[in-house]
């Protein structure tokens, strides 16, 4: 499988590099061919909120075709400038199977449509912004992980991680999922892979 992961400026580093790192081991633990790529509006680095440079894998349009996405957020996503390229490549990318977002991604996934008349969740604080903005979106409070089939959302930051273990136990299986919790040191909230299943916290 083909992960696409867009950046922008202003993206937070661990929204990005938390379900990376589960997808990676999951790819060198259970031997698995999963490719992880970084696109951006431009191959030039990109300042993450931390002040991370990354520098993306491909340009917006030259990226490999995917089978999904995993959006981050982030103060960018409060940036028009930064997150208004996002949305429309994710828009012009509403086939791909599987789109997902991390904390405030998720206002990137709504202003794309992709969460119209769909259940999903944010970083707590801007829940009821999320609210406001997209009346469209049923947005849930309490839950790291909400899965809806062809698009997941996640919490805020450490959340993440979640997504990125829910997807290794949805593709690859449970016991995988596992042994990548354990190598991450990582107590997971136990997430459902079928369509549908929501992770509360705490679980």
């Amino acid at each position: 499988m083909k992960f696409a992961f867009p950046i922008f400026p202003g993206a937070e580093e661990l929204d990005l590099v938390g379900p990376w790192e589960a997808l990676a081991l999951a790819r060198d633990y259970g031997e698995r061919e999963i490719e992880l790529f970084t696109v951006a509006l431009t191959r030039e680095p990109v300042r993450l909120r931390g002040g991370l440079r990354v520098v993306p894998d491909h340009a917006f349009g030259s990226e490999p075709k995917a089978d999904a996405i995993v959006v981050p957020g982030g103060p960018g996503t409060r940036d028009e400038p930064a997150w208004r390229p996002v949305v429309a490549w994710v828009s012009a990318r509403r086939d791909t199977p599987l789109v997902t977002s991390v904390c405030t991604g998720a206002f990137v996934l709504a202003r794309a449509g992709v969460l119209d008349g769909r259940t999903a969740t944010t970083h707590y604080a801007r829940l009821d912004e999320l609210r406001e903005q997209h009346p469209e979106v049923h947005v849930v409070d309490g839950l790291r992980v909400v899965d809806e089939g062809d698009v997941i959302t996640a919490g805020g930051v450490t959340a993440g991680i979640d997504l990125g273990l829910h997807l290794v136990e949805r593709y690859y299986g449970g016991e995988l999922a596992a042994t990548v919790a354990e190598v991450m040191e990582y107590a997971a909230p136990k997430a459902g892979a079928s369509a549908g299943s929501q992770t509360r916290l705490g679980e």
